[in-house]
């Protein structure tokens, strides 16, 4: 959200001496004087003595809101929940990855610069509370006859347009916006642990697959070299033992192909980590169900909780309110502002006056085409266009869920019946392992029953994976991921 910046306009400018105390005494060109006319000349020492002061206390409090508003260090980051610090070369668990991913990540590294520039803005905003203050000094060599026989140099110090309720609504609103640009790293951080998780699942699920493979190839060999003994002793064919041959090729492509899973799926949370490229990475990946999902269930989340943790919504609440100072900064802008201005009597004048003038004003804008008016009507338009776009949001996150449930509910009816696939393959090998001790069945039969049996175990494997991932991303949409190893309260502070 950004501010509607203020366009030029005609202004009126209104300047009131203080206490009745003219600027400078004007005399007429007869050299008549008007009047006698009172000065601050006495009380100049006094008046540098006070500015000083005040300067001195400006920066005191500058300095104060300076260290108030930075961040500690790592702030960036954000707080996580507190795991041991992983021994070099250990296994990395899934809870110590999520540590590091958060400290370290390049994913995460851009949303996390967008808070710091928030918060430098929101200090710029904040120091604005304070009128901006210039001082102006200038010396004369020379100066034209008929001028004033004071000092040869003159002081000032004068601040820009001040308009105090702007400037007010203007930090208020830089507070909403850092608010958002928090909960818009978290939704990324939550999303960034999702993919971790997925990770984790994934190589879990590949080296178990890599083993089933291990075996795959172990009883393809086993059919091969019964198929050759079968051609010496000549009861069988070169056809069988090519068929074997090619079975067992075919077995060890997949284990290359596996192997190559493995490596992919291991770059991927090296770049996830943000982990050095010269340093091995060992993740301890069994058990990664347990790890990664926990004790979630989804059947025990409803929609209305997923709503109320949703970072996206949330950042459209605090865009409404946002929205609602930009209104209100709208119509302070039609106020007047304020002017200020200390200066001593200009030497190139004819002026006889000597010290220093503090003179207060008041600028008033007088025409700029009822634009300050359409803006207050402008913004309120984007506050219920925030509304709207809101409310879209709300239907988008209740497809979602709806599709994300639809799709564990598949992927668990998938996983049943690969289960039960599984299942009826053992119990068919079994029985050829019977009926080929009993010499009803050759080798060859029993042996492929027993490959059957391991690759109905590695579509189990596929669907299982297929299964946690569905429920890893329905828990990131619930916002229970995020809520678990984030603090988001702790952010705000």
């Amino acid at each position: 959200m950004s501010l509607v910046p203020r366009k030029p306009q005609a202004r009126l400018a209104i300047i009131t001496s203080v206490d009745g105390c003219s600027v400078n005494g004007m005399v007429d060109p007869a050299g008549t004087a008007r009047g006698p006319r009172h000065t601050w000349s006495g009380y100049a020492p006094w008046i540098a003595a006070t500015q000083v002061c005040l300067i001195i206390a400006m920066l005191v409090m500058a300095g104060g809101v300076m260290c108030w508003c930075r961040p500690a260090q790592g702030a960036d980051q954000g707080p996580v929940a507190q795991t041991p610090t992983p021994t070099p070369g250990s296994p990395l668990t899934f809870e110590e990855a999520v540590k590091i991913a958060i400290t370290q990540s390049p994913y995460f590294t851009k949303s996390s610069l967008d808070i710091d520039i928030t918060r430098l803005d929101e200090t710029d905003s904040r120091y604005a509370m304070i009128p901006p203050l210039t001082f102006t000094t200038y010396y004369y060599v020379n100066r034209p006859s008929g001028a004033s026989q004071g000092k040869p140099y003159s002081l000032s110090f004068t601040t820009l347009p001040y308009n105090p309720l702007g400037a007010y609504f203007t930090l208020q609103a830089q507070k909403l916006a850092t608010k958002a640009t928090i909960l818009s790293h978290l939704r990324v951080i939550s999303s960034g642990l999702s993919s971790l998780g997925s990770c984790y699942l994934t190589l879990d699920a590949m080296h178990k697959q890599a083993g089933i493979q291990k075996d795959l190839i172990k009883v393809a060999q086993e059919n091969l070299t019964y198929a050759e003994n079968r051609v010496a002793i000549g009861t069988g064919t070169s056809l069988e033992v090519k068929m074997a041959q090619q079975q067992l090729q075919l077995a060890r492509g997949e284990q290359e192909g596996i192997a190559l899973a493995i490596k992919g799926t291991l770059s991927s949370l090296r770049n996830l980590l943000g982990w050095p490229s010269n340093q091995d990475i060992t993740p301890a990946f069994y058990d990664s169900r347990r790890q990664v999902l926990g004790s979630f269930n989804p059947a025990t989340v409803t929609l209305e909780q997923a709503k109320t943790s949703s970072y996206e919504l949330k950042v459209y609440d605090i865009y409404k309110q946002l929205q609602q100072y930009n209104i209100s900064l709208a119509i302070a802008k039609s106020l007047p502002t304020i002017v200020f201005n200390t200066q001593t009597p200009n030497p190139l004048s004819v002026s006889t006056g000597y010290g220093l003038y503090v003179g207060l004003g008041l600028e008033i804008p007088v025409w700029d085409g009822f634009t300050r008016i359409r803006n207050v009507s402008r913004q309120k338009a984007l506050l219920k266009q925030i509304g709207a776009k809101k409310g879209e949001k709300e239907n988008t996150l209740e497809d979602k869920w709806i599709f994300n449930l639809e799709k564990i509910q598949e992927k668990s009816v998938v996983l049943k019946n690969g289960q039960s696939l599984e299942e009826l393959a053992r119990l068919k090998s079994h029985q050829q392992e019977v009926r080929y001790h009993s010499g009803e069945v050759p080798l060859a039969v029993f042996l492929e029953s027993r490959i059957e049996v391991l690759r109905a175990q590695k579509e189990t494997l596929r669907g299982g994976l297929e299964y946690d991932q569905a429920v890893l991303q329905f828990r990131e949409l619930s916002g229970d991921l995020g809520n678990t190893y984030v603090d988001a309260s702790a952010w705000q502070k």
